[in-house]
């Protein structure tokens, strides 16, 4: 037996969708409120502004990635994968489980809104510690710059693979990930020795 969906959860689903297809901007709440089956005044009893709606849909997402990466360090750490299938497993999930548009909206609306700046830096900031785990995981002679250099890479690659929508690339999603994960780690390896 399903349970039913809480109208809080309709609500975040539906400004997904509308924010990816309108933008942030141009979505009332109206629209947001018809899309998601519920009256205007049930979204501002969840959610005071559509800053928070977007606030929730940062946080849900950066939750799962977030969880995807202890995952991956914690296997790593144990032996049951080894360093280079982990890198490529994380790139493949940034790569084909991304909303181009949404993600693009989020920044957009961090450049204009400082709260939502000040929560991007903040969860920046836990990916670059967990990238800083991982890489020194995989090539402990790493110095501090160096490991620096590889969270910045992997981050850069969380954010930026979020793009090949409209770049159309020649290589597939598999490939993407396998290629880069390979370039990363040998590229690292290289500074280890």
């Amino acid at each position: 037996m399903q349970q039913k969906i809480s109208a809080k959860d309709r609500i975040v689903q539906a400004a997904r969708q509308l924010f990816a297809e309108h933008g942030f901007h141009r979505t009332s709440m109206a629209d947001l409120a018809n899309f998601a089956q519920v009256s205007v005044g049930a979204i501002y009893r969840s959610f005071p502004s559509k800053s928070e709606i977007i606030r929730e849909i940062i946080l849900a997402e950066t939750q799962e990635t977030l969880g995807q990466l202890k995952t991956a360090i914690e296997q790593v750490r144990s032996g049951e994968v080894g360093g280079n299938a982990a890198v490529e497993r994380m790139i493949f999930q940034w790569v084909s489980e991304r909303s181009d548009a949404l993600e693009h909206e989020v920044v957009a609306e961090a450049h204009r809104n400082p709260e939502i700046a000040s929560m991007i830096t903040e969860i920046c900031g836990q990916f670059r510690d967990l990238f800083r785990i991982l890489a020194r995981l995989l090539h402990p002679g790493l110095g501090d710059t160096e490991t620096e250099g590889v969270a910045e890479l992997l981050l850069a690659c969380l954010f930026g693979m979020g793009n090949r929508e409209f770049t159309h690339p020649r290589l597939t999603e598999a490939q993407t990930a396998a290629t880069v994960a390979l370039l990363i780690l040998r590229g690292a390896q290289a500074i280890d020795q």
